[in-house]
């Protein structure tokens, strides 16, 4: 069953949000769907598509498919921008008041310009989940706006905006492509997760 919307109650939701290569997809490259998978938490917990969340992914040998960087680049820069202001597509607002009612608790790691989304869907008013962000990267200029908000960055990601805020965790020899495929950065948001999880009353499960 669902609490006011179209995804399952659960008490934490665990997920990945970030920006995407190809516009409309919401499927998780390998790398990033192990990296949730592998997070504390029950299987049931963890979120297994991109933002907006919920059912299967569309067309998914279409979505993973390589897209030229030149490609990728302009439609995560499109999205960057975008996010600098308020998201008004209902669909997606609709959707992450959906998100925000179907758990008490809402963990999200965010990469590329997950944190500038997520900023952007937070603006006015908002109730359910508390929501806890991971940020990996240093692309999220603006979203220091976000409360209890974790943020960690390879040395070697020069990939940035001014004005971004300070990094919490700097891992060495990490540049921006690296985050989901590290184990180490997979330690660091396990452990972040594991303490959420502990000190919501959820414990390790």
């Amino acid at each position: 069953m669902s609490r006011g919307g179209a995804l399952p109650w659960t008490p934490v939701k665990i997920g990945w949000i970030s920006g995407v290569s190809r516009l409309g997809a919401r499927a998780l490259i390998p790398e990033q769907l192990e990296f949730v998978k592998s997070l504390p938490g029950d299987p049931d917990w963890k979120l297994g598509t991109n933002f907006p969340y919920g059912g299967p992914p569309d067309a998914p040998d279409e979505e993973l498919r390589p897209v030229p960087i030149a490609m990728a680049a302009a439609v995560n820069l499109t999205h960057f921008f975008l996010a600098s202001q308020p998201i008004r597509r209902p669909s997606r607002r609709r959707a992450w008041r959906d998100l925000r009612a179907s758990c008490d608790l809402l963990l999200l790691v965010t990469n590329s310009c997950g944190s500038q989304l997520v900023q952007a869907l937070e603006r006015g008013p908002q109730s359910g989940a508390t929501l806890r962000v991971f940020s990996l990267g240093s692309v999220d200029w603006g979203a220091s706006r976000l409360e209890q908000r974790v943020k960690l960055r390879g040395s070697l990601d020069h990939v940035g905006v001014p004005g971004s805020k300070r990094d919490d965790v700097t891992v060495e020899g990490l540049g921006h492509m690296d985050y989901a495929r590290s184990d180490e950065v997979r330690g660091i948001v396990g452990e972040w997760v594991l303490g959420e999880l502990q000190r919501a009353g959820h414990g390790e499960a």
